[in-house]
């Protein structure tokens, strides 16, 4: 019963740990832990400071996309200006010629 005790309390600890200092999702502290993923959230529920960082990672994670979905527009309106060489018109005929031969063929 006292193993139990502290093999309970130890995985606890190492899921706020993993959670809060090293910044791992819950479905990595349970592949980590061997605890369920219910359990890991449920524990996690119950801290006082778990909504604040949800929230951070939330505000995070939302910085992030905006960055990327920003630089992405800026990629595709830099490619769209690219010129039309004689070697892509060859390319893109060729590759029309193959797609068209085989739809013959079916």
């Amino acid at each position: 019963m006292r193993g139990e005790i502290v093999q309970l309390t130890s995985w606890k600890n190492q899921a706020e740990t993993l959670f809060f200092i090293e910044k791992k999702q819950i479905k990595e502290i349970s592949s980590l832990t061997n605890v369920s993923i219910r359990s890991i959230s449920k524990h996690l529920n119950t801290l006082p400071h778990y909504a604040k960082e949800v929230e951070r990672r939330k505000a995070t994670n939302q910085d992030r996309r905006e960055y990327f979905r920003k630089n992405k527009r800026k990629n595709r309106a830099s490619k769209s200006h690219l010129a039309i060489t004689g070697e892509s018109l060859r390319r893109e005929h060729e590759q029309a010629v193959r797609v068209l031969s085989s739809e013959k063929f079916y």
